[in-house]
């Protein structure tokens, strides 16, 4: 397998690493990441592609879910 080096500012770093897996590689992380991108292209391809996802995404999507009903529910009440 060929390497290649590329250059990237200390923060892009520090999120690549905060956002892999523990488990990931760098390069498994970008890999996972661009087969994301790619099969959000078909929407078939789509379907569970957030399983990857960590938890705590999940966690603040739903609470923002909550917090916009809420939201709602007050301007029509």
């Amino acid at each position: 397998m060929t390497l290649k080096t590329i250059k990237i500012s200390e923060r892009i770093y520090k999120k690549l690493l905060d956002s892999k897996k523990d488990e990931e590689s760098i390069t498994e992380f970008l890999e996972r990441l661009l087969d994301i991108k790619e099969q959000s292209k078909d929407i078939n391809k789509s379907f569970g592609i957030w399983k990857d996802l960590p938890t705590e995404y999940f966690e603040i999507i739903e609470s923002d879910i909550k917090e916009i009903r809420e939201g709602i529910n007050q301007r029509f009440s």
